[in-house]
C-alpha cells in the first residue's frame, strides 16, 4: 500500500485509546485507598478520575476519599507512593488491548508512516506496558508524562512527538479519546480522530472538537489511508 499523501505520522494515546488499563488502576488505586484506611471505590468511578496523569488521578481520588476535602500534601505523596508501588506490582495483569488495535498499527505501519504513543501516563509505567504487550515494536517514539514540564492538553507533547518522528504538525494525525488528547493535538496543529470506547473522564467524546469520530484504530488507520 502506497504512503498517504497527506499524512507522515500517527501519534497514538495510551489508555483508553490502545489498551483497557483501568482493571490494573483501580485495583492499584484501591489497595492505596485501603491502606490509608479510606473506603475503596468501584472502578466505574475511578475511570472518571483517568487522563491527566497520576498526579492529578491521586489528588481527585483522595479528595473524593475525604469527601470533596483536598488531600494535604502529606497525604497527597503518601498516596502517591503507595499508589506507585502497587501499580508496579500488577501493571498489565489486567490490561487488555482493544479489538482492531494491531490490525489498525499494522495497516498504518504498512502505508509507511511513523508511529508514537503520546501519554500522560509516566515512563516508569508506559515502557513496561507496551513491552509487556509487544506494542512497542509499532513505535517510532515514546513520549511520557514526564517526558517533558508539560502534559496534555497542553500541545506540547504533540509537538515533541511530531519533532522525533520527523513530521510536521499539519502532516501528523492524533488518536485519542479524550478531551486532553483533542485539546493537545488541535492546538499543536494536528489532525484529531476520537474513539468512542474510551474512558474522557466520563463524558462524551462526541461532544470533542475533533475531525472524526472512529469506531477502532484500525478505522482511525482507513480514515487517513482515505487521504
Amino acid at each position: 500500500m502506497p504512503a498517504s499523501k497527506s499524512y507522515d505520522a500517527v501519534l497514538l494515546d495510551l489508555d483508553g485509546t490502545l489498551m483497557d488499563t483501568i482493571p490494573d488502576l483501580a485495583i492499584a488505586v484501591n489497595a492505596m485507598l485501603t491502606q490509608l484506611d479510606f473506603a475503596t471505590m468501584p472502578q466505574a468511578e475511578i475511570s472518571t478520575y483517568i487522563g491527566k496523569g497520576s498526579d492529578n488521578l491521586m489528588r481527585r481520588i483522595l479528595a473524593t476519599a475525604q469527601g470533596g476535602k483536598p488531600a494535604s500534601e502529606e497525604l497527597f505523596l503518601r498516596g502517591r507512593d503507595i499508589y506507585y508501588a502497587e501499580y508496579h506490582k500488577i501493571n498489565g495483569d489486567n490490561a487488555i488491548i482493544f479489538d482492531g488495535v494491531i490490525p489498525g498499527l499494522e495497516r498504518i505501519q504498512s502505508m509507511g508512516l511513523k508511529m508514537a504513543v503520546v501519554t500522560n501516563k509516566n515512563t516508569e509505567f508506559t515502557m513496561p506496558l507496551l513491552e509487556r504487550t509487544g506494542l512497542l515494536r509499532f513505535m517510532d517514539g515514546v513520549v511520557c508524562g514526564d517526558t517533558l514540564p508539560e502534559r496534555k492538553p497542553h500541545p506540547a507533547p504533540m509537538l515533541h512527538a511530531c519533532s522525533l518522528l520527523g513530521s510536521q504538525p499539519v502532516r501528523t494525525c492524533a488518536v485519542g479519546d479524550s478531551i486532553n488528547d483533542a485539546l493537545s493535538a488541535r492546538a499543536a496543529g494536528c489532525s484529531v480522530l476520537a474513539v468512542p470506547y474510551g474512558y474522557n473522564e466520563g463524558q462524551s467524546v462526541h461532544t470533542l472538537d475533533v475531525d472524526a469520530i472512529v469506531d477502532s484504530i484500525d478505522a482511525a488507520a482507513l480514515w487517513v489511508a482515505a487521504r
